[in-house]
């Protein structure tokens, strides 16, 4: 169709307003949302550019691509618009209009120009999907303005910043179509179209959704509304049937009530019986969501279809997008779903997609299922695992509920006003205990205490008690903790080490080829400097830091012997032998001035000797060994308790209840030269399992009451040697694990074969470690990365959040949003 001259302007982006038949303005149906974009899309047109008598729409985006969305028809009806496409690139910068027509009447077919400053280009002549040629053309006629179509019905309040028109569904009424600069999910761009009411004579279907006025009526669907129940499928699908010959989908379809298809794929082993039980039980938590539909319901209806399994010999070499690329027919993408079920648990989806895979757990289906329909597992919050977002997509609860696997669900959002900020937390809720008391069983394990006035009471710090000022505590650690955004540094043969050296922080790596060992120092912006090389430093052991207030000491360990080297920001001394130190596993903190090494030998046994750097004798740099009353399984960590100047020892051995490779913290006094031992404790308690299986990292954190001891530990080791990390900190609340919280690092992907690195310094609590368990986009093995939030106090806020309102206002729709041609 070439977009003709109406009443004197272009059809296209400028368009004048249209009229019916008895000269009164044209009225719309209610509008539906039909492309979006990223917000460096300024200017949208409507028109034909394919020849099929319908419009498409049009953008140039911020890599100056002309870009459309083609409309997709059938049986009569415009259905939707399918994904963007490229037309031309190389536009210029600067548009400020774009029309689609007949621009050019020698060239074929329609074209799109775009005005760029004072000049107009138009594009055309198509071939092979592409505009082919370009000309300047003169300026279209001037165009109205258009009242703008309702908003989008997640965010109202999004700001209308053009109304464009024309003919998008090919019945000659020229159809309107408002961008609005949206924020909710997340900053976009969205088209909503209203397609302009045909007259009752014509068809008697005057939103042209396929079912005629009068049924609609008697339905109860709205004759005016494409999509009644905006659940992203149309009214007349809802009634007469789906499209393009799909079926096999159990249930009716209702277009007053919202509902979702799911086409589903289980592992050829997996019984089939359990698959849909688990798949039944799922059902019904989309059931009991708490969405309005207009037929006065809540909830929405998943109607599924089991489609073929996958054989076991496809197993192995596909991954679940793969099994969904050839098994999800294109012709279904933009109406229905897909799932694939394997045996066990977990699983991974698209957000805002239509594919996705899960284990044999109703839990885990509805929760790949939901990441499909728009969730995330932060809410709207930047924090995961917020404590106030009771919702089996935040991994603090994706199995459990206050200790009941029969309670998780969606969030209705009840506690959505109360927004938490660690570092500023009041220890008091303002929510009836019986609300919340779910907080009080795993993962978090809060002490609560009815207020008696509808408020709750909470320990957030775990110090035992309710403080009546504000804390600042990690408290989102339920899935995990976090030690802030993750940067790549370099690739390393060692684990990574971390000390303040002369007022500096200091990263010490090996060199993939163990050649040497380097030392970069943390910059004002958070980057790392170039590498400085140790000299003569080759190693295949991890290099030991310790600083203080003039320099920092780097240790390594060659085939020979245990060698040192001082260095500051100006300077770099030759490397220094310590041949008494043999091939012993070395330790080493700062003490007053002092330099305290700590060994290990290959029985376990500790010993501890004086680094002296300088002997004013001439003789040797190191007093004797001296034997402690204590083993490790792991080179110990050390650090010194600010304000009691004792020595705290992190070591690993096997508790009194037989578990091996656990984590005991030690106090020592320090008399002299001699190390005194004061007392010993398992974190967790005796009994209790907490691992460590590398050289552990003592740190101390600033509190307003004194100073938090926290322990940075790998876990337990598979059989390939990866392991994750952990930090366990103690706290005041002695029923809480002997005192001691342990929180998982990241996630449980990401693993290591060597020992993490802390230390909080000048440019931050900074959180070192190396990435082993694959290849991962940039992210290769053995890259070393760091992070500047190591105690994971996060100053963005975290909220509860209503699951169902953004399913049912966005989710629902924008996960097929676009079919395919």
């Amino acid at each position: 169709m070439r977009c003709p001259f109406i009443a004197g302007v272009l059809v296209g982006a400028f368009v004048g307003v249209a009229v019916a038949d008895d000269g009164s303005p044209p009225a719309f149906a209610r509008a539906d949302d039909w492309v979006t974009t990223g917000p460096d899309c300024t200017q949208f047109a409507i028109g034909d550019i394919d020849g099929d008598g319908i419009g498409d729409v049009v953008t140039v985006n911020g890599p100056r691509s002309l870009c459309v969305a083609f409309s997709v028809a059938g049986d009569g009806t415009l259905w939707k618009a399918s994904g963007w496409e490229v037309l031309r690139d190389g536009v210029p910068a600067g548009e400020t209009g774009l029309l689609v027509g007949d621009v050019i009447a020698e060239w074929e077919g329609n074209e799109v120009a775009v005005r760029i400053g004072d000049r107009w280009i138009a594009y055309g002549l198509r071939e092979k999907g592409r505009f082919t040629q370009e000309r300047d053309v003169p300026a279209p006629p001037a165009h109205a303005t258009l009242e703008p179509v309702d908003p989008p019905p997640y965010e109202p309040s999004a700001r209308a910043i053009a109304t464009i028109a024309g003919d998008l569904d090919g019945d000659g009424r020229i159809d309107r179509a408002t961008v609005f600069d949206a924020t909710t999910p997340s900053p976009h761009r969205v088209l909503r179209v209203a397609v302009a009411l045909r007259d009752s004579g014509d068809s008697g279907d005057a939103d042209g959704d396929g079912v005629p006025d009068a049924r609609e009526r008697d339905l109860g669907s709205d004759p005016r509304d494409r999509d009644t129940d905006d659940d992203g499928l149309l009214d007349g699908w809802e009634i007469n049937g789906l499209p393009r010959g799909m079926t096999g989908f159990d249930g009716t379809l209702d277009p007053r009530r919202q509902d979702v298809l799911v086409a589903v794929t289980r592992y050829e082993q997996l019984d089939e019986a359990v698959a849909k039980r688990e798949v039944e039980k799922a059902k019904g938590i989309y059931a009991r969501l708490t969405n309005q539909n207009p037929d006065g319901s809540t909830g929405i209806t998943m109607h599924v279809r089991w489609d073929e399994p996958v054989p076991k010999d496809a197993q192995g070499s596909w991954s679940w997008w793969e099994v969904g690329n050839r098994r999800f027919p294109s012709r279904e993408r933009g109406i229905a779903h897909w799932m694939q079920i394997t045996p066990g648990g977990g699983g991974q989806a698209q957000q805002t997609g239509d594919m996705g895979g899960s284990g044999a757990h109703w839990a885990a289906f509805a929760h790949e299922l939901g990441h499909q329909l728009s969730l995330s597992h932060e809410g709207d919050s930047i924090p995961a695992w917020c404590p106030l977002y009771p919702s089996f997509m935040n991994y603090a609860f994706n199995y459990s509920l206050g200790g009941d696997p029969e309670a998780i669900g969606f969030s209705p959002g009840r506690f959505r006003n109360v927004e938490l900020r660690e570092t500023a937390l009041e220890e008091r809720l303002p929510f009836p205990f019986e609300t919340v008391k779910y907080l009080a069983a795993p993962p978090f394990r809060f002490t609560l205490e009815d207020a008696g006035d509808g408020t709750t009471k909470i320990d957030w710090d775990h110090d035992g008690h309710f403080d009546e000022g504000l804390v600042a505590a990690d408290i989102n650690y339920g899935g995990s903790t976090h030690a802030g955004i993750r940067r790549i540094v370099e690739l390393s043969a060692s684990a990574p080490a971390l000390v303040v050296a002369a007022g500096d922080t200091w990263l010490a790596l090996v060199d993939p080829k163990t050649s040497a060992v380097t030392l970069r120092h943390c910059e004002a912006d958070g980057r790392w400097s170039a590498p400085r090389v140790v000299p003569a430093s080759s190693t295949r052991d991890d290099p030991v830091l310790v600083g203080n207030a003039e320099a920092g000491f780097v240790f390594f360990r060659t085939q020979r012997a245990w060698c040192v080297s001082r260095f500051t920001a100006a300077s770099m001394d030759p490397p220094i032998e310590l041949p008494e130190l043999s091939t012993r596993d070395l330790s080493a903190v700062a003490i007053d001035g002092r330099i305290l090494l700590v060994t290990r030998d290959d029985d376990d046994r500790l010993a501890t000797a004086w680094f002296r750097p300088a002997p004013a004798d001439g003789g040797s740099r190191l007093t004797p060994f001296v034997a402690l009353d204590l083993t490790s399984r792991v080179p110990p960590g050390l650090a010194v308790e600010p304000g009691t100047s004792r020595l705290v020892m992190a070591t690993s051995a096997t508790n009194p209840a037989g578990h091996a490779w656990c984590l005991r913290a030690t106090w020592c006094s320090v008399d002299g030269d001699a190390i005194r031992i004061d007392e010993s404790r398992w974190t967790r308690g005796e009994s209790n399992v907490n691992h460590c299986t590398t050289r552990p990292v003592v740190a101390f954190r600033a509190m307003a009451d004194g100073n938090e001891l926290n322990i940075f530990h790998t876990g337990w080791l598979d059989a390939n040697g990866l392991t994750t990390a952990w930090r366990t900190k103690r706290v005041g609340n002695a029923a809480l694990d002997d005192g001691w919280l342990t929180c998982l690092l990241y996630d449980v992907w990401t693993l290591t074969r060597v020992g993490v690195a802390f230390v909080d310094g000048p440019q931050g609590a900074i959180y070192a470690y190396r990435w082993d368990p694959g290849d991962h986009g940039e992210v290769k093995v053995n890259m070393v990365q760091t992070a500047h939030n190591g105690w994971g106090i996060d100053a963005e806020p975290m909220r509860d959040f209503d699951d169902a309102a953004k399913i049912s206002r966005w989710g629902i729709r924008h996960s097929i949003l676009w079919m395919r041609r």
